[in-house]
């Protein structure tokens, strides 16, 4: 089953509460997070790894305490110790999300704002351009949505930016008929399947599973509370 964990960043953030939780991530993270300016992308980066150590909690029962986190040559992260739990992160905004399956994943959510149709334009297929310049009432909402889509799908097959975004298409139907297609062969890519999942007007999310029917997405988001990681994970300092 494909499960998609969700965390609102709290209200308060302060760095007294950050210092607090980082010994509970590894030191490449730790190191990363203090290489953070802004508290909010402190908190997004934060939340995002103690998600993906709720779910091995949950998953499992018992994690070790020291887990390894290994890459792979595109930087894709993974667990070397649950060679069978694959996740994916994404976050934006007041979000963090993460993705997991038995097999590869991707996620992405985003921000819906104001956007430059020069992004498209250099970034999409050719028909997905002309169709966002055709859907004027919709086209921010369109924008994001092949967006979150293409991203998902990249970081799902897990070789970064080395596949381009206008290499496929993603064409959507509905949040659970989406396809995607090789633009080079004109073939439909049939060993992924993607869903969209709708948090509020504000935010796209999208999903993108290997070998997966659309009968094994989680119907929903599961939410998960700030205070509801750190209660599991043993940092009562952060309720």
């Amino acid at each position: 089953m494909i499960e998609v964990y969700i965390c609102k960043l709290p209200e308060e953030k302060n760095k007294a509460i950050v210092e607090k939780i980082l010994p509970h991530v590894s030191i490449e993270k730790q190191n990363q997070i203090n290489r953070f300016f802004h508290i909010d992308d402190v908190y997004r980066t934060l939340v995002g790894d103690l998600l993906v150590r709720f779910i091995l909690c949950k998953r499992y029962s018992l994690v070790k305490k020291e887990l390894t986190f290994d890459k792979n040559l595109y930087g894709k992260p993974f667990v070397s110790q649950y060679p069978r739990f694959h996740y994916n992160i994404s976050h934006s905004g007041e979000w963090a999300v993460c993705a997991v399956h038995d097999k590869e994943i991707g996620v992405d959510i985003e921000k819906v704002l104001p956007f430059d149709l020069k992004i498209a334009k250099g970034l999409f297929t050719e028909e997905e351009y002309k169709n966002l310049l055709n859907d004027k009432e919709e086209r921010v909402s369109s924008f994001y949505d092949i967006w979150t889509l293409k991203e998902s799908y990249i970081k799902a097959v897990g070789k970064g930016m080395s596949i381009p975004l206008d290499s496929f298409s993603v064409k959507k139907l509905n949040a659970n008929t989406i396809t995607l297609t090789d633009i080079e062969n004109n073939t439909q890519i049939k060993n992924f399947n993607c869903k969209q999942y709708y948090i509020n007007n504000d935010y796209k999310l999208s999903v993108c599973a290997q070998g997966a029917h659309i009968q094994e997405f989680k119907e929903e988001p599961i939410l998960v509370s700030f205070k509801t990681l750190c209660t599991r994970l043993g940092i009562s300092y952060c309720s």
